[in-house]
């Protein structure tokens, strides 16, 4: 079909009053709560490992499916697991063309365009969750990202963030998590970030210390005091970085023994001897990563992400005690979430796909082709989420209602018109397998391509209403538009 405007599309369609109908709301006041729906179709097997397929990877492809099917649940969440083993190659091809994404960082200290590094690092993230075979690895570089969220933007993050990327998270997203704790606290792009690479003996710099028993380890909650950030800000007095003027090494990490403090210290009842210098901070990574509060409080997230936004005491207390015995070994803390009872009795309850997720699992599940360029950078922009752009240290919200009143809700609708007519200028949907289909077996097609079931009796009568009374828009655009829309595809 031709491309038409959104705004005709809206007068066409009745589009806004059919989601209306589908949310049971009227999108108001930008303050006002939007409730997802709780009814939804009784689970059976095929639909379950759907929803599996949800909650660990992107969203399902129909390979996925038949992939799952075929092997077993327990066995695909093993391959995805042995990520290394999985065929990258045509994603690794794809991004080639982000020349910055290899750069050493002293050669991203001088490009001649500093937002070069920013924007193609996002599209490279992009591209990596829409396209990868190895979802599991690339929401876990997400989730990772988050927890040691840096924001991009802030002075030289614009080119280190590359580097921390490349040499911090990915490396480690399914490894140790002393090792990712470790890379973190050497991460030039985080020393800058949270300021420690200021902080020196006389003027010791609180920002990092804070946040990193607070947000990366030990939680709120964790039992420090703050005597406890104080000492730990001692010891990591003098790990800096290295300047732009450094030729040879800009932009590295660099431990500064002079501006170091050097003397004893007392950190979480555990005895600092004078005189370690940078093995202070070695101390600090290796009682952070062993603490039973960390394993707390990485569990509780992890949990949290993968199946509820309060997640049940007893998984997290189960993960937990995991972590300890396997030495923060995060592939077995995923084995005891995904393989858990609460796990599988979370499977298509209300879990909110946040805004990229929900670009991604669209692109995905409808075989989209972009290349993530200003376009669709917009869309994703004005839904609230872009990869790197949180500016406060906690990262990006993983609960449900932080990302969904009736403003956020008008994106996403705007962003399933704009996908469905084919209104993205640097992105390209091919729905010919529907054309030419009766209206119901397209509303039923899609339904099982996008949400994994079959619609209920009143939104579907209600969505083939809709678009058999269209005569201007072919009808598979139309149900596509208002599936992508619909509070059913907001799930993972």
């Amino acid at each position: 079909m031709d491309k038409i405007s959104r705004r005709d599309f809206l007068k066409l369609s009745g589009f806004a009053s059919t989601l209306t109908l589908l949310w049971g709301c009227a999108p108001g006041a930008a303050s006002t709560a939007v409730a997802l729906p709780t009814q939804l179709p009784p689970t059976d097997d095929d639909l379950s490992l759907f929803n599996a397929l949800k909650r660990i990877g992107l969203g399902p492809t129909p390979a996925d499916v038949e992939s799952v099917q075929r092997s077993g649940f327990e066995a695909f969440v093993e391959s995805q697991l042995a990520y290394e083993q999985i065929d990258d190659s045509a994603i690794a091809k794809r991004i080639s063309q982000f020349e910055t994404l290899t750069m050493p960082v002293k050669e991203l200290a001088v490009l001649a365009k500093p937002s070069q590094p920013v924007f193609e690092l996002i599209q490279a993230t992009m591209l990596r969750a829409a396209y990868s075979p190895r979802q599991l690895y690339e929401r876990m570089v997400h989730f990772w990202t988050d927890h040691f969220n840096i924001y991009i933007l802030k002075s030289q993050d614009r080119f280190l963030k590359t580097g921390d990327d490349r040499d911090v998270i990915r490396p480690n997203a399914l490894g140790n998590f002393h090792a990712l704790l470790s890379a973190s606290m050497h991460s030039p792009a985080m020393m800058v970030y949270l300021d420690n690479a200021s902080s020196t003996k006389d003027g010791p710099n609180e920002n990092y210390a804070r946040e990193l028993l607070e947000l990366h380890t030990l939680g709120v909650d964790g039992g420090y005091t703050q005597q406890d950030i104080l000492e730990v800000a001692r010891a990591l007095t003098g790990w800096s970085v290295t300047g732009r003027r450094d030729m040879d090494n800009a932009g590295d990490f660099m431990f500064k023994p002079f501006f170091h403090d050097d003397g004893a210290k007392h950190i979480l009842s555990v005895d600092f001897p004078a005189g370690q210098g940078a093995e202070d901070g070695e101390q600090l990574a290796r009682l952070l990563a062993e603490h039973p509060s960390t394993a707390s409080f990485i569990s509780y997230k992890l949990a949290r992400h993968f199946v509820s936004d309060e997640p049940p005491a007893d998984l997290v207390s189960k993960v937990a005690q995991v972590f300890q015995s396997s030495g923060g070994d995060v592939r077995e803390l995923l084995r005891a979430i995904f393989f858990s009872e609460e796990f599988n009795a979370s499977l298509g309850t209300g879990k909110l796909k946040r805004p990229v997720e929900f670009v991604t699992s669209a692109i995905r599940q409808l075989g989209i082709e972009t290349e993530f360029e200003r376009p669709m950078f917009r869309l994703t922009q004005v839904m609230g989420q872009v990869p790197f752009f949180w500016s406060a240290p906690n990262g990006y919200p993983d609960v449900g209602k932080a990302w969904l009143n009736s403003n956020d809700l008008l994106a996403r609708w705007n962003f399933a018109l704009s996908i469905a007519t084919n209104s993205v200028r640097d992105s390209h949907v091919d729905l010919s397998e529907f054309s030419g289909k009766p209206e119901s077996e397209i509303v039923d097609a899609l339904s099982l391509r996008l949400l994994g079931f079959m619609l209920p009796d009143e939104p579907r009568s209600k969505l083939i209403e809709t678009i058999s009374s269209i005569s201007d828009v072919d009808p598979e655009t139309s149900a596509c538009a208002l599936l992508l829309a619909s509070p059913y595809f907001q799930y993972r």
